[in-house]
């Protein structure tokens, strides 16, 4: 029943997400006004805020903004159209300089394809006259006449209608936006909170949250993003100026608008300005000095403007931000493909805080959907144990080497332990992944240098320690980890190979004499196997102090040290900076002097034994 229940609710899903898809095409027509009125009102209220702190009242402030923003936008358009207007009549002039470059630069394809396309011509000439030809005669022939299909005249309102249509249709949707983000910049807290008494309902305290994060997020977005497209738009203008291109206002204008387009606005605006640098100059000076300049403006913006205001970001991964362009074209057109990111952070939003539509979060957010450990773990799962290394190296890069193993290593090892209790890991991936953190063990703690024979007869002045593993590899693995980091201090360290049975590794505790002894067992079952070896020890070695690692355990360990027993030689931790510290603690009394200590000894190093 589980599986035709979530069959349903997964075709509940698709059917709610087609219905709404549907709704947002067939709507686009009052939905694109509200969207750009609701999104302007965004960018305008801390204008808006700013001018009422400065004791002006709700209505004029709200009315000078939004006077001062549309004027702006309107001179901005005109300008535009103006200097289209002066740039129209000149193209001719610059046609032959830029056909004379292309050929300079592309005589051999040129050619070749002017060659194929005669060709081309020649074959669909003859081919009419082959058919003919080897079509048999049949007496009468008759001859091909023309047909023109005359459509009436017309009228002088379909004409007037025709060429104005489209400037009024965009001029109401412009007057409708206008008079849309007036109001709703006057009544913003009355909407705010009718939609919260209304999409809230008994979740107040959720759906207020999700809007002041969407209002700040988009707000603070719209804001950044306007001022960093205008700086770049007012430093291409003026470079352009510079370097001699014509009509350099409606290039910058051009830049700024475009480089709201995600990713390739700004070099679909650089096409037009490199062409007619090449148009009209003799040379290729000006072309590549108008590449660079593009070139340079978007590499200071990206990587030093953006990053210096945005902060964090929008929280919006950047293959969402391109998927979303592509969607909200298909769906809106080019107000779509400019409204994109924005709409994107506010379905970010409401993914972060409604459970339902949590999909989203995952689906467009730019943060790890799995934990570092788990990131490791999914990559040896998958096979890739070079990028498994890379994740644990730049770990490394800000966290010490012990702190990256409980963090890392040993909680992948204890969700590879647990996965293999449970049948849910084949064996030859768990050998795989065991294998692979032996490796990155050993590269990173070089155990091949520091393996001598330095406490064979247990007589060393330094303290010696012996790494026991409770039962199975995974324990040894553990074992490796502490004993590498116990040997970088001032003791003798034995890590023992899990296949010496229990009696074995009493009988090298007899041999080593070791100062200090620690058990390494990792879950699910580490507290039994654990107890057994001790056990074990504790019955012939009662004096000898014991760590016993319970790695990656929850819970309360004095409970676990009350079922593992040993009396107070016995020490319970739970990660491998608590086990470092702790036999810190208990070898502190046996060091040698510090003159000792300067002094050259010919047993140092970790002696590891491995029995195959």
């Amino acid at each position: 029943m589980a599986p035709l229940d979530q069959f349903v609710k997964s075709a509940w899903m698709l059917g709610s997400i087609a219905v709404v898809v549907a709704a947002l095409y067939l709507a686009k027509g009052v939905l694109v006004p509200l969207t750009l009125a609701v999104l302007l009102s965004f960018l305008l209220s801390p204008v808006c805020d700013w001018l009422e702190r400065r004791r002006l009242g709700r209505i004029p402030a709200v009315l000078f903004t939004t006077i001062l923003g549309f004027a702006v936008l309107g001179i901005v358009a005109w300008t535009a159209v103006v200097q289209m207007t002066a740039l129209a009549p000149k193209m001719p002039e610059y046609q032959d300089n830029l056909q004379a470059k292309l050929h300079s630069a592309n005589d051999y394809f040129i050619a070749a394809l002017s060659k194929a396309t005669r060709t081309a011509g020649d074959i669909g000439q003859n081919l009419p006259q082959a058919e003919q030809a080897k079509a048999p005669p049949q007496g009468t022939v008759e001859r091909p006449f023309t047909v023109r299909v005359l459509s009436l005249p017309l009228s002088p309102l379909q004409v007037l209608g025709g060429t104005f249509g489209t400037l009024i249709e965009a001029l109401g949707a412009a007057g409708i936006v206008v008079v849309l983000v007036i109001f709703f910049l006057i009544r913003r807290e009355d909407l705010r909170d009718r939609f919260i008494r209304l999409v809230g309902k008994g979740h107040v305290t959720v759906t207020t949250q999700m809007l002041e994060d969407a209002a700040k997020r988009v707000s603070r977005f719209l804001s950044m993003l306007f001022l960093v497209n205008l700086t770049f738009g007012i430093a291409a203008g003026i470079g352009l100026y510079l370097i001699g291109v014509p009509n350099a206002i409606l290039w910058g204008i051009l830049a700024a608008t475009l480089r709201f387009v995600p990713y390739v606005g700004s070099w679909i605006a650089a096409a037009a300005p490199i062409c007619l640098a090449m148009a009209i100059s003799t040379g290729w000076l000006a072309p590549i000095l108008t590449l660079g300049l593009f070139v340079v403006l978007e590499l200071f913006c990206g990587n030093v403007l953006e990053p210096w205001l945005y902060g964090k970001g929008t929280g919006v991964s950047a293959v969402a931000v391109l998927v979303a362009a592509v969607f909200w074209t298909w769906l809106w057109g080019i107000v779509g493909l400019l409204l994109a990111t924005p709409l994107t952070v506010c379905l970010l939003v409401i993914g972060k805080h409604v459970p339902q539509l949590s999909f989203l979060d995952i689906l467009l957010g730019n943060e790890p959907v799995f934990e570092p450990k788990r990131r490791v773990y999914q990559r040896l799962l998958a096979g890739d144990q070079e990028e498994a290394a890379e994740l644990v190296d730049d770990d490394l890069e800000n966290k010490p080497l012990v702190e990256v193993y409980d963090t890392l290593l040993i909680p992948a090892l204890a969700l590879a332990e647990t996965d293999w209790h449970r049948r849910e890991l084949d064996e030859g991936r768990h050998a795989f992944i065991l294998q692979s953190l032996k490796e990155m063990i050993h590269e990173r703690g070089d155990q091949e240098e520091q393996a001598k024979d330095g406490i064979e007869d247990g007589n060393s002045p330094r303290p010696c320690i012996l790494c026991l593993p409770a039962r199975d590899e995974a324990d040894e693995i553990a074992g490796m980890m502490l004993a590498q980091l116990l040997a970088a201090g001032d003791c003798l360290v034995q890590s023992v190979s899990f296949t010496t049975v229990a009696s074995e590794l009493v009988d090298l505790v007899e041999r080593r004499k070791p100062d200090v002894v620690c058990i390494s067992a990792t879950p699910p079952a580490a507290v039994m196997h654990a107890r057994h070896l001790c056990k074990h020890v504790r019955g012939r070695f009662p004096e000898v102090p014991v760590v016993v690692g319970l790695w990656d355990a929850q819970g309360d360990l004095s409970k676990v040290k009350t079922r593992i027993g040993g009396g107070a030689t016995t020490y319970v931790v739970a990660t491998l900076a608590e086990a470092q510290e702790q036999v810190r603690l208990l070898i502190q009394p046996l060091l040698p002097p510090p003159e000792k200590q300067a002094q050259p000894e010919s047993c140092s190093g970790v002696l590891a034994e491995a029995h195959q």
